[in-house]
């Protein structure tokens, strides 16, 4: 790898863009993910597991692609090397579309919110659930605003999320907690995730109505007339939804207020969506 750059960072993990120059001349563009800590024995297996599933899934044209595993020398951490989206994340793509007054067509919108179902759908029949998604987790490899079929989004970060095994079913995943410690996306949580920390299919589906939302905003920030988090938790657990973008058509607002049913049981699942 050469040209090493840092172009991200997390609680855990940093990011970095990279040349990867092949053993046969070829050379590409590609992020690594170095996963902080995992060089500690007792997380080998654990991210051993995470690798299989990435290597797995990666190969839906909706969800990002693993190409090879490294490990960082100096802290042994395991990395994980993926393709590179050179047109950046989905929420800056929408800003950058606001900022301009540049509109997509509604084919296109509707066809970035399908691919991102799409890749949904993959996660939840691996019985994987993401507990982020957002526009800032979807990565942008082409979007033209005016054609529908030029659009490739894939959603990251899937491979580092907490795994509800095959076997386990829902109710494994739902027990699933953070780590209290971690910062929470809670302008796009669930009621059960806010009060409870329960994780499940159907919280993603919460996930992706707001980030549907995003779609129809141009990328804003959700709740936004309410700038403190701490007071977005109680507003949605009171029934307070995000309302109809101006121009967004009231059958696709209506899909989203599907996704923010209070009791999870009465939301549609990935397939259904």
């Amino acid at each position: 790898f050469t040209g090493l750059q840092q172009i991200g960072s997390g609680s855990f993990k940093l990011v970095y863009r990279a040349r990867w120059q092949q053993p046969h001349g070829s050379s590409a563009d590609v992020a690594i993910q170095r996963i902080r800590g995992s060089g500690q024995t007792g997380r080998r297996e654990e991210f051993e597991q995470e690798v299989k599933i990435f290597l797995q899934l990666g190969r839906h044209p909706n969800l990002l692609r693993l190409l090879a595993t490294s490990i960082e020398p100096s802290s042994g951490d395991y990395c994980l090397v993926t393709e590179f989206a050179s047109k950046g994340s989905l929420d800056v793509i929408l800003s950058n579309f606001a900022e301009k007054e540049e509109t997509m067509s509604l084919l296109v919108q509707l066809q970035v919110a399908r691919q991102i179902c799409d890749g949904m759908v993959q996660l939840s029949l691996h019985e994987v659930v993401h507990r982020d998604l957002a526009a800032r987790n979807v990565l942008v490899f082409s979007l033209d605003p005016e054609d529908h079929l030029a659009v490739s989004v894939k959603i990251a970060d899937y491979g580092l999320s907490i795994m509800a095994s095959r076997g386990y079913g829902e109710s494994r995943a739902a027990s699933v907690s953070t780590a209290g410690s971690m910062a929470r996306p809670v302008r796009w949580m669930a009621p059960e995730s806010i009060e409870r920390r329960q994780y499940s299919e159907k919280s993603d589906v919460w996930a992706f109505g707001v980030t549907m939302w995003e779609v129809w905003t141009y990328g804003k920030v959700p709740y936004w007339a309410i700038t403190d988090d701490s007071l977005i938790g109680p507003k949605v657990l009171e029934g307070d939804r995000l309302s109809k973008p101006e121009t967004c058509p009231w059958g696709c607002y209506r899909i989203m207020q599907e996704c923010w049913k209070d009791n999870k049981h009465a939301r549609p699942n990935f397939i259904d969506l």
